[in-house]
């Protein structure tokens, strides 16, 4: 499949996140991207893109989104250097999802936004990284949330600012987050989006049994619902 088929729009799909894997940045701009990552390049300007996520959050900071990149995505190849590739989904055309790009240089702004488990509840999550390191904010959820184990999350466009949003059950749209100047200086045709998932606690599991984690490989499991992009 080539990056110009790519659907823009998916209905229920999965990825399953093993421990010790994440999406982070740390000085000097080292970039971790450990984490399953599907995204795509786009046929027209991105305006925003909408998913919900869902799963049986166990593990502190267990989490889920929706990831936008501008420039090289973390994990392709950079000068000539060999980095390390994004883990590959249990989506079965997972493949056709990743493309590969030609040798250029390093993504040099990306932010996640999604569901994030943290002292036992839900929280909103966004980490942002557009310099030598990224940062990391938890917002409290209302308390018909907190206990649920679902949330939609929205990424938006206005301007040159990214906005970040989450769905209220009551309320409707609910403003997290301004990043004013995300795609100042940035082509249209550098922007890449798409979800991911990462389990960045890190623990001993032995096979056929259960250590600090219900599930038998010690895997989060995520369901995507509803990718929308625009």
């Amino acid at each position: 499949m080539s990056e110009d088929s790519i659907p823009e729009w998916m209905g229920s799909f999965n990825l399953s996140a093993p421990p010790n894997t994440d999406l982070w940045r740390k000085p000097p701009s080292y970039d971790t991207s450990t984490a399953p990552i599907l995204y795509t390049a786009l046929r027209y300007p991105f305006c925003a893109a909408e998913v919900t996520v869902s799963a049986d959050w166990e593990l502190e900071w267990d989490q889920a989104g929706l990831c936008i990149f501008a420039g090289v995505p973390p994990g392709r190849l950079v000068s000539g250097t060999t980095h390390h590739h994004p883990r590959r989904s249990s989506l079965e055309h997972a493949a056709d999802l990743l493309p590969i790009y030609p040798t250029l240089p390093p993504a040099s702004k990306w932010v996640k936004a999604g569901l994030e488990f943290s002292n036992n509840v839900c929280h909103m999550t966004s980490v942002c990284a557009v310099g030598e390191g990224a940062d990391w904010t938890l917002a409290p959820l209302p308390y018909y949330h907190a206990r649920r184990s679902d949330l939609r999350i929205k990424l938006e466009r206005i301007g040159y600012a990214l906005w970040i949003w989450y769905e209220d059950a009551r309320l409707g749209w609910r403003k997290v987050r301004e990043i004013t100047y995300f795609f100042w200086g940035v082509s249209d045709k550098a922007v890449r989006v798409g979800v991911y998932a990462s389990r960045p606690a890190n623990f001993d599991f032995t096979p056929g049994g259960r250590r600090n984690s219900g599930s038998r490989d010690g895997n989060l499991r995520v369901e995507f619902d509803g990718l929308e992009i625009f």
